[in-house]
């Protein structure tokens, strides 16, 4: 069922689970799920309540007072188990959602069902905080509904949902180039602790330490130097702000900042993964002990990640603009859904990439795909700018399978040539079938996309299937 969650439910389930963990309870409790929900900070339900004026620091307080079953032994917030009622809170969640029509569950869904429970003393506890709950429930109900329209997209189908979209695989961070010396130095740091695993804190040393390199200049401006960092790790004496469970080579968020930053890179159309990626990746994860010496050096880490990601932004990366279109075609037709239809307007949106120019000379231009999209799709009504864009199973692997093509040619980036390859690939793709309908077939494509590479004298063998 975790699957049929937005990012940000999922958020609130885990700091759900931290919530009991820290009060040493030994289950989630509906009012650890209402500390997930205000924690989470970006949901409508969050800002309404914060707004009203419910403490996060004063709410944690009597939540960790209550007299719940105390935890012995307890090694990590993952095994916290979800109590009865929780269980059947998640539940009526789940079942409102499928009965809208609606596509994931959000914590706006959460935050309902946890007023909807009669058994719980949530109402009670909010009361107490001086908070009008009718007013926000209304509020929170009233965009609910806005987005609750039946819609199943095509390529949101039972097989769809189990398809393989991560190809990760940590040996990527061993590579030859600038990664792979960044490990090393990472590595001679751990061997200089008494630790195991990486943490955050090795990855910044490595980062911070490299005079050459951009991301130098930037932290130097920010006061974070190597002896500002080493000054601050010196006074840290335990390694909890790294840990959720136990996995090897790295710490849990070292593992997570990592996962960060391979998606990030693909996000900027980069194949190798880059220092400035994973200070990034470790700065969206926002927690570790990297991030906690930021804070200590009065580092904003929003601040610090927009200055690193700006100068990359305005390089105008091919295929973070083809995904951006995507998203506001998205938005266009109404949708908090990104098909690989989507991808496909961005490509031809993007105008100048080679996917664009191959699919122009075939006689498909953006007006005639975008009507065939709303002919497959329908007329749009579930968009909210209060939910998440979220991308299909089927666009998801398109995007991966690109990427995955790109990094075997041995390329730096991946473009839209390669996004065009991963979606002729997927035979069930809307996108495809919309090609298919404007007369356009696979192999004059990887024709088309072979005359283009051989133009700008870049041979190289695109026959071979994504």
């Amino acid at each position: 069922m975790i699957e049929r969650y937005t990012e940000k439910a999922i958020k609130v389930l885990l700091f759900a689970q931290e919530e009991a963990f820290m009060a040493k309870h030994a289950k989630i409790y509906p009012e650890h799920l209402l500390a997930g929900i205000i924690r989470e900070g970006s949901g409508l339900s969050s800002r309404l309540l914060k707004s009203a004026g419910v403490n996060m620091d004063m709410l944690r307080e009597v939540v960790h007072s209550r007299q719940f079953k105390r935890y012995e032994g307890q090694s990590s917030s993952e095994a916290m188990l979800f109590s009865s009622r929780v269980k059947k809170i998640l539940r009526e969640a789940w079942y409102t959602v499928q009965s809208s029509g609606t596509y994931y569950v959000t914590p706006e869904n959460l935050f309902l069902s946890l007023l909807r429970d009669e058994e719980t003393c949530i109402t009670t506890l909010l009361e107490g905080f001086g908070v009008n709950l009718e007013k926000i429930k209304t509020s929170v109900e009233k965009v609910s509904n806005k987005s609750v329209k039946p819609f199943v997209h095509p390529e949101e189908t039972p097989e769809t949902r189990n398809l393989p979209v991560r190809f990760f695989d940590k040996s990527i961070f061993y590579e030859e180039g600038e990664l792979k010396d960044l490990m090393k130095i990472a590595e001679a740091k751990l061997k200089h602790t008494n630790h195991e695993a990486f943490g955050t804190e090795q990855l910044v040393q490595a980062i911070v330490e490299n005079k050459d390199s951009r991301l130098y200049e930037i932290l130097s401006s920010e006061g974070i130097t190597p002896e500002s960092f080493m000054e601050k790790l010196s006074c840290i004496d335990s390694r909890k702000d790294e840990y959720n469970t136990n996995e090897p080579e790295f710490t849990p968020k070292a593992y997570n900042a990592l996962l960060c930053a391979h998606d990030k890179a693909k996000e900027l159309g980069s194949t190798y993964i880059r220092a400035e990626h994973i200070l990034l990746g470790i700065l969206q994860e926002k927690k570790g002990i990297a991030c906690r010496i930021f804070e200590d050096l009065g580092i904003n880490a929003d601040t610090l990640y927009h200055k690193i990601i700006n100068p990359i932004e305005k390089e105008k990366p091919e295929i973070l603009t083809i995904m951006k279109l995507a998203k506001e075609e998205a938005r266009l037709m109404e949708q908090n859904i990104v098909g690989t239809e989507q991808v496909l307007l961005g490509i031809l949106g993007e105008g100048t990439g080679i996917g664009a120019r191959v699919l122009r000379d075939l006689g498909v231009t953006l007006k005639d795909a975008r009507i065939e999209v709303r002919k497959i799709l329908g007329p749009g009504h579930n968009y909210s700018e209060y939910n998440e864009l979220m991308y299909t199973p089927r666009a998801k692997r398109v995007i991966a399978l690109a990427w995955r093509k790109a990094k075997k040619l041995k390329k730096q980036k991946y473009t839209s040539e390669h996004l065009l390859l991963a979606i002729i690939g997927e035979k069930d793709s809307i996108a495809r079938k919309v090609l298919e309908t404007l007369g356009v077939d696979t192999i004059e494509i990887k024709q088309g996309i072979l005359n283009e590479i051989r133009k700008s004298h870049t041979l190289t063998d695109i026959y071979e299937q994504p």
